[in-house]
């Protein structure tokens, strides 16, 4: 028989499910753990989602069974949950997305078993302009997270050169994305086109580095730098958000002077993260608050202002 509890999250009565559903079946953790996680994160996730379309990552049966990645919103969403309509080409339809920006939203999204958040670049307030530019490193075994942070110290380096600032978070799994904040006044073109000029200096000097898509079967032992994550309608994993993996392992801020230290991206995890944002507090919000002028760097690398 199924369970429900009712909880008032903020104005909201939100009817809760399945809370003893087993999400990390080898670590024990319920749905309600993950409930109760996003609960406690939510001062520090909130403001990373908000204003941002997102694609879901639904785990109802656990890691372990099928993992649904939806973007349209499910058909019973409620009315006061905030959605944004965006026509897409790859569908040739319009995708109703879900926008995140309150704490019975993220409850009643938690409550979906919806593990990680991801979303855009962009706000929906001017969805075509990014806040950011993104180099998300994916290793191919048998590269793997060693082989991702020689390649972020070599764009990060990279792009000090240019006095371009950046900032670095773990991906949650074996690969680690660099953020670049910058004016909303440029276009996924350029951005895109600013990632691709950059990743193929990188695989000069580093063999390892991989600039362009090849077959999955030829990435073997690269490291991604891929360009296409920086698209209206592509979305990355937010800071903080769990991600479906082994340890419940969190999507974390670093500083770049502590990267080379980490062994193991899942360190980071549920049961750690709180322990660190108490120490550190949250070190990634410089990407919110960051706005650079790239006009310069753009111009040397010959990429159209």
């Amino acid at each position: 028989m199924q369970k429900y509890v009712y909880v008032k999250v903020n104005d909201r009565r939100l009817r809760l499910s399945n809370l003893d559903k087993l999400i990390w079946p080898d670590e024990g953790i319920t749905k309600a753990e993950l409930i109760e996680y996003y609960y406690k994160i939510s001062a520090y996730i909130l403001k990373y989602l908000k204003d941002r379309p997102l694609t879901l990552r639904r785990c109802p049966d656990g890691i372990k069974g099928e993992i649904f990645i939806q973007k349209q919103k499910p058909e019973w969403t409620p009315d006061w949950v905030k959605t944004f309509p965006y026509f897409s080409k790859t569908l040739g339809k319009v995708v109703e997305y879900i926008v995140c920006n309150d704490l019975p939203t993220l409850i009643w999204l938690a409550n979906l078993a919806n593990v990680e958040f991801n979303p855009t670049l962009s706000r929906i307030d001017d969805f075509e302009h990014p806040d950011f530019i993104v180099f998300d490193l994916d290793p191919f075994e048998p590269a793997n997270f060693e082989d991702a942070k020689d390649i972020a110290f070599i764009i990060r380096d990279g792009l000090k050169s240019l006095k371009i600032k950046s900032h670095v978070k773990t991906s949650g799994g074996t690969g680690l994305q660099i953020f670049v904040p910058i004016e909303r006044k440029y276009t996924f073109e350029q951005t895109r086109n600013f990632v691709i000029k950059i990743a193929k200096m990188v695989e000069e000097v580093y063999p390892k580095a991989l600039s362009a898509f090849l077959p999955y079967s030829e990435r073997k032992g690269r490291v991604f730098i891929d360009p296409l994550q920086n698209s209206p309608t592509k979305t990355i994993i937010a800071a903080y958000s769990l991600k479906p993996l082994p340890k419940a392992p969190v999507s974390t801020p670093l500083e770049w002077k502590e990267l080379d230290k980490v062994t193991d991206p899942k360190e980071f995890n549920i049961n750690t993260i709180f322990e660190r944002l108490k120490k550190k507090g949250d070190i990634f919000d410089k990407v919110l608050k960051e706005k650079q002028n790239l006009d310069k760097p753009f111009k040397e690398l010959g990429i159209k202002i």
